[in-house]
């Protein structure tokens, strides 16, 4: 442990040797001032007066997406200007990516007119503006876990001699925040069994863990990449784990049948809800998705064949099929978002055969009615009136299959980022600091990543006491936050008692923050629990 805290040796230019310390922190404190301002300035001016959450998050994603591309472009191609772009540009997405957070607190407040700081007795709270932390969903939760992550690569980067963690951590961000953007902003009620003071202090340690659980991601990733590790070693992992994901984790996507559906929403009043009974085939989306999952398995292929074997041509049949892998899925990511604009008239695409379904889906949620109790020709029937009464407020939304479609344009990243890897990985590896300064940082990472995920358990099992009656359950979420905290346990220990550093503690390193992002997403979507409602807006 102690020769891995003496290699960390960050080099300094003399500007950053005669300026005050301080200074150096400016892209990550400026922020934090200028969402103090906009607070300010948004109290005084009004909710009808000023910038809403969502445009503030689309400018982040801006900024977030810029600064990638900055700091990647200068792996490549070593400017002091882009370096300095890259994390002023970040800088800024922090700034807007944390108003809009602030935005959403303030919006809460003002919904039920700040009605928590007075209790029964008329005795205002000293904290009572804690209660509107916006924590209600897994839109606000995405929020907090994308400006956690920036604001860790912020820190990291106060030093030119580490600026290249954010080429990773800023698309994963971006990530993170096209998903909230697909999971929609509603403002949503809390369930008064969750109204506690525990609730932000858990889930602010949960996020901000999180955020920095991803930014030891990236430096292990970059530290691997470093270490020799091919990057068609990368893209055998990376593209079995999309296949899988393609056809094991959709409802939707159906390979052998060159078919994508998603259920729509019906929009009525200005609310929404899922018409779960009822699957939508969309056009073209399937049939982009089927040949890019064709050309992933041959991807794979030949790079099992190129690592085993050393069959270069092999690996070079690889890289072309994974090419035309990433147009496939980016026309697929293409068709999917114009259809989602502009298919119309969906409930004469509905089908007879799901009549059934969409009728048993309206008994369930109609008082009065009790699908169990009716007939399957009266379900039939409901199905059918209600598409050809209603089906013309029926649309297709992102908001239905949020994990799904980020998942579409997930994929597409990685592939992207397994090419890029490809492209003068000697230059890019040459680029990159040296290994005992990438391993000290994922060490230094990882620890601060543990104390927080500790925390996380602890306020969550007293705030599960106060709210359930319990202080554990084995709920899946309780049970994937601590699997999650003992896999980067597991890599303390190792690094700690047998002197495990490297490649191996780089591993534990990416196999902890896949588990982060399982509890993160999957117990929402994929598993039922108490924990679930986090992801629902029905």
């Amino acid at each position: 442990m102690s020769q891995a805290v003496k290699s960390f040796d960050v080099s300094l230019d003399a500007a950053e040797l005669r300026r005050p310390a301080l200074l150096n922190y400016l892209p990550a404190l400026l922020p934090l001032i200028g969402v103090a301002l906009m607070i300010a300035a948004r109290i005084n001016s009004g909710p009808t007066k000023f910038f809403d959450d969502g445009g503030l998050i689309v400018l982040a994603v801006l900024c977030y997406i810029f600064a990638a591309a900055f700091h990647l472009t200068n792996l490549y191609a070593p400017i002091n200007a882009l370096q300095k772009a890259g994390v002023w540009v970040m800088s800024l997405g922090f700034f807007f990516n944390l108003s809009s957070w602030t935005m959403r607190w303030i919006t809460s407040g003002e919904r039920e007119n700040w009605v928590r700081m007075v209790d029964k007795d008329g005795v205002h709270h000293a904290l009572w503006f804690f209660s509107y932390i916006p924590f209600q969903h897994l839109y606000d939760l995405s929020l907090a876990f994308a400006f956690g992550a920036a604001f860790t690569t912020l820190l990291i980067e106060h030093r030119k001699g580490s600026r290249f963690v954010g080429a990773i951590s800023m698309s994963l961000v971006t990530l993170v925040l096209l998903q909230a953007i697909f999971i929609g902003n509603d403002v949503i009620n809390l369930p008064p069994v969750l109204d506690s003071y525990w609730r932000p202090i858990h889930v602010g340690v949960a996020s901000m863990s999180y955020g920095i659980a991803l930014v030891s991601f990236a430096i292990a990733v970059m530290f691997l990449l470093k270490d020799g590790v091919k990057p068609e070693a990368m893209g055998i992992f990376t593209t079995l784990a999309t296949v899988v994901g393609y056809i094991f984790f959709s409802n939707s996507f159906g390979p052998l049948s060159a078919t994508y559906r998603m259920n729509p929403v019906i929009i009525d009043g200005g609310g929404v809800a899922f018409v779960r009974g009822a699957r939508v085939p969309v056009p073209g989306v399937g049939l982009w998705l089927t040949i890019s999952l064709l050309l992933l398995i041959a991807t794979a292929a030949c790079f099992l064949l190129y690592h085993f074997r050393e069959d270069q041509q092999a690996r070079r049949f690889g890289h072309y099929a994974l090419r035309a892998s990433l147009v496939t899925q980016g026309l697929g990511i293409a068709t999917l978002f114009y259809q989602i604009k502009n298919l119309k008239n969906l409930g004469a695409i509905v089908g007879p055969d799901q009549y059934y379904s969409v009728g048993r889906w309206i008994a369930n949620n109609s008082s009065g009615m009790d699908a169990s109790k009716m007939q399957v020709q009266e379900l039939v029937q409901q199905g059918a009136q209600f598409l050809s009464e209603r089906g013309s407020l029926l649309a297709l939304d992102t908001r239905a299959h949020p994990v799904e479609v980020s998942g579409i344009v997930a994929a597409f990243v990685v592939t992207l980022f397994i090419i890029l890897f490809s492209f003068r990985t000697e230059r890019l590896r040459e680029s990159l600091p040296s290994l005992e300064k990438l391993d000290s940082l994922i060490y230094r990472t990882v620890g601060v990543a543990v104390a927080g995920l500790a925390i996380l358990l602890v306020t969550g099992a007293v705030w599960a006491n106060e709210s359930w009656g319990r202080y554990w359950g084995w709920d899946p979420k309780e049970t994937g936050a601590l699997v999650a905290w003992l896999s980067y346990l597991g890599y303390l220990h190792t690094r700690i008692s047998h002197g495990w550093a490297g490649r191996r503690s780089a591993y534990f390193a990416v196999v902890g923050f896949l588990l982060v992002i399982f509890t993160y997403l999957g117990v929402s979507y994929l598993l039922p629990g108490l924990h679930s409602y986090a992801g629902r807006l029905d």
